[in-house]
């Protein structure tokens, strides 16, 4: 009989405490991680993992010296599980929202340079709208943000020069270059736009760490340009970097609005460039593809979309 057939004729599917067990030892690496995790004994999910993979028809782990090495039948599993998961949460929360209990629940990531503007605009209109929504906004590093939707720990991405894998749907974009930072008072802002990279050479940089989009772009053009900035201070805060230019320490990289809002607007001016890779630059807002979200995601999805952040405007 056919794995499909057993399970039909077991009427009662996955068994989902099996379920839980093996989703807890795909997230933890271990069996016994997973045992002090749910606080049950090891003995209990090694049972239970048995139990599964009767029930599958399949073997889910290797077992090699200490380790359990999850078999392409596992991740095809996790695939499963991470969908039903995200299907159950969406469904709770539009259950409940039609249940009036609560109205409903918004995780989005962002990098820190929208955070103005996605303040005082876009949660501004969205909260008119939804004003009893469960909401959280979590500043990461391009590489976090794009793990955070793949993975679903969060609904929403507000994404700047990432790298997206297939799993990532893109909703909408805006090219969005990547400018040279500098104070009003400095050399290059007298120079005619665009600029060449060489002739920021002579001057410090401050830079986002590793792992940041700022950051891939700038190494990136040094690669095409086949030169080498001269490193002056690396932080992931927006806000140092626009204060290290401002204050004619030297120059740095980032959206021409990320430059000219709030306090540094009448101290910095935003440069383009001849640099192919810093021009391509886009910002994007992407979810994890095939994830059901709840309506009010949706509703803040809207909203993004046709806010200035990806409106288009002439380059």
């Amino acid at each position: 009989m056919s794995t499909q057939l057993s399970l039909l004729n077991n009427n009662t599917g996955l068994n989902e405490k099996r379920i839980r067990y093996f989703y807890a030892i795909m997230q933890v690496g271990s069996m016994r991680q997973a045992a002090d995790q749910l606080d049950v004994e090891q003995s209990v999910i090694s049972r239970q993992i048995q139990q599964l993979e009767i029930d599958l028809g399949v073997s889910l782990f290797e077992r090699k010296a200490n380790r359990l090495v999850p078999t392409e039948a596992a991740w095809l599993m996790m695939t499963h599980v991470k969908e039903r998961f995200a299907q159950e949460e969406a469904l709770i929360y539009a259950l409940s929202e039609l249940n009036e209990a609560r109205r409903g629940r918004v995780h989005l990531v962002s990098g820190e340079g929208f955070v103005p503007y996605l303040v005082n605009n876009v949660l501004t209109k969205f909260y008119a709208q939804r004003p009893n929504v469960d909401f959280a906004l979590i500043l990461l590093s391009m590489n976090e943000l794009v793990r955070h939707i793949v993975e679903d720990k969060a609904h929403i991405g507000l994404a700047y020069i990432a790298n997206l894998p297939p799993e990532i749907e893109v909703l909408a974009e805006k090219h969005e270059p990547v400018c040279v930072i500098c104070a009003k008072d400095h050399p290059l802002a007298n120079l005619p736009q665009p600029i060449s990279l060489r002739e920021t050479l002579p001057y410090s940089v401050a830079i986002m760490p590793s792992g940041y989009g700022f950051r891939q772009m700038v190494d990136a053009a040094e690669l095409h340009e086949k030169i080498k900035f001269k490193r002056g201070l690396i932080t992931n805060s927006v806000r140092a970097l626009k204060h290290f230019a401002a204050s004619g320490l030297g120059i740095s990289f980032m959206r021409q609005d990320d430059a000219l809002s709030e306090e540094m607007a009448d101290k910095l001016v935003a440069l383009r460039t001849t640099c192919p890779i810093l021009e391509s630059a886009k910002a994007q807002l992407i979810i994890h593809k095939g994830r059901l979200l709840p309506a009010a995601a949706l509703e803040l999805i809207d909203v993004l979309i046709n806010s200035k952040i990806f409106q288009k405007t002439e380059d």
